[in-house]
């Protein structure tokens, strides 16, 4: 769905495999948008199905830019150079991603669909079994029973949380309660089938205390995994919570009759601020120069189809000696200009 708004005017469009182009077409910039929408079919009202899968408001009035898509532009990590390259394209504009996309669409355009009430009845109550964080590491064990001493002594080499790590691999949901005590317990699992976290209330606590503490689970490279996390703090009874990639119609705003007693926010610093909150380091879990570089040669081809033109160039960044063949040198400096600033 897109929205564009001029002298207070609302006009509406929508296609059906338009969701993927939306990276792409915001970095074009603005100049771009009324060629891009002119092959969409116009619409009487937005478009506010629970099931969309991207949304884009241009406000010119404003010089606002709201947008969202369930599958962006790559991990989570890379986001923020998303942003970094949508400034470029947008000068002066205020842009926001949504963290709560149907409710920030509603408001912004000033509608209210039923599709709110829809997604208040959603944020239901659901259970978990007693394994939600020990599945992985469970049935990994199970698989190497045949192989026992090569697991031992796997685990021997590199220790047990190396080893559990890799069972872990694709499990995007990071909890991490501070109990009463001031006791940490960091637990991972997958939560996609939910749509939030939020839906489990209080008992999410417990459970990620049943597999005790886990200093050792920060690693390196661990922000490229997670999309979501949850920040539980017994002692002050509050929640905070960020995604990566929230669903449309986000069960979140409904979610605080589940925990009664409890404060929910939404925490906008994501990824650095769950870590920093419990007092430890960002740059612990943090990918290495060259991850985040290789993650962008991957990603931005994709997203730009090829068509470098709306990417930024910067002239006489250092260029990776192994460089890939088919992009040229300028767009690698721009890329590797994006992951020296990694740690803005």
């Amino acid at each position: 769905m897109y929205a564009i708004r001029r002298a207070g005017r609302d006009s509406f469009y929508a296609g059906r495999w338009s969701a993927p182009q939306i990276a792409h077409t915001l970095l074009r910039g603005s100049e771009h948008i009324d060629e891009y929408v002119g092959s969409l079919d116009p619409k009487r009202a937005p478009d506010m199905d629970i099931c969309l899968c991207g949304a884009v408001f241009v406000d010119f009035d404003r010089r606002a830019l709201l947008y969202w898509a369930g599958d962006l532009f790559g991990s989570g990590p890379l986001r923020g150079d998303f942003v970094r390259l949508l400034t470029t394209r947008w000068p002066q504009w205020r842009l926001r991603q949504a963290a709560l996309p149907l409710q920030e669409f509603a408001a912004a355009l000033g509608r209210t669909p039923p599709e709110l009430e829809q997604a208040r009845a959603d944020a239901t109550l659901v259970d978990a079994g007693d394994d939600l964080f020990t599945a992985a590491w469970l049935e990994h064990q199970a698989d190497f029973a045949c192989v026992a001493d090569d697991q031992a002594a796997w685990i021997a080499a590199e220790g047990v949380e190396a080893v559990r790590a890799f069972a872990e691999r694709g499990l995007e949901a990071w909890v991490t309660v501070r109990a009463a005590d001031g006791t940490l317990y960091d637990q991972r699992c997958f939560s996609g089938a939910l749509g939030s976290l939020l839906r489990l209330g209080p008992r999410l606590a417990a459970l990620a205390q049943l597999g005790g503490p886990r200093p050792g689970m920060l690693r390196p490279g661990l922000e490229r995994d997670v999309r979501e996390t949850l920040f539980v703090d017994e002692a002050r009874r509050s929640v905070h919570w960020w995604q990566a990639d929230p669903p449309w119609a986000h069960p979140g705003p409904g979610c605080a009759a589940l925990w009664p007693g409890w404060t929910l926010e939404l925490d906008e610093g994501g990824l650095r601020s769950h870590v920093e909150r419990s007092g430890r380091m960002f740059a612990a879990i943090r990918m290495t120069r060259e991850e985040r570089l290789a993650a962008l040669i991957g990603q931005v081809p994709r997203t730009l189809r090829g068509d470098f033109t709306a990417l930024p160039r910067l002239v006489g960044a250092s260029v990776p000696a192994a460089a890939p063949p088919g992009l040229p040198a300028d767009v690698l400096s721009t890329l590797v200009a994006l992951a020296d600033r990694a740690d803005e």
